[in-house]
């Protein structure tokens, strides 16, 4: 077998092994699918949203019992705005921890896969030097 055909060779099995270990370490992580991902924005969009409406209606109320100079209905939605941002923002740290660790997963899922490189490369070398 020629030099060319062996590096082609070579390099098309390293390719072959590096496309199975992503393959295994997705199957290990799982999908991640289009309405998980429109799930995670509804989530922010009505952790926003349901704290200022809340805090809008609850204002609207203690304007009808207790009026005042200032409007309890702007100063309950301001409020339920900034809770639903706290909340929403809370959120997000949570999933980004989450992210992170998936990433520290992946990261020792492609540690493993630079084990097994190096193994395969020993048993490239030892194939090619029985060869000659």
């Amino acid at each position: 077998m020629s030099t060319d055909k062996k590096t082609r060779s070579n390099k098309f099995r390293d390719s072959v092994a590096t496309k199975e270990k992503r393959r295994i370490c997705a199957e290990r992580r799982g999908v991640v699918g289009t309405w998980s991902a429109f799930g995670s924005m509804g989530v922010v969009g009505w952790s926003i949203a349901l704290p200022t409406v809340i805090g809008s209606f609850i204002g609207a109320w203690m304007d009808h019992m207790w009026p005042y100079k200032v409007s309890w209905t702007l100063t309950m939605l301001g409020v339920g705005l900034f809770a639903g941002c706290v909340c929403a923002g809370l959120w997000m740290n949570k999933e980004k921890g989450n992210i992170l660790s998936e990433r520290d997963r992946d990261w020792l899922c492609n540690e493993d896969a630079e084990s097994t490189d190096e193994v395969h490369t020993v048993n490239h070398d030892a194939e090619n030097n029985n060869d000659e």
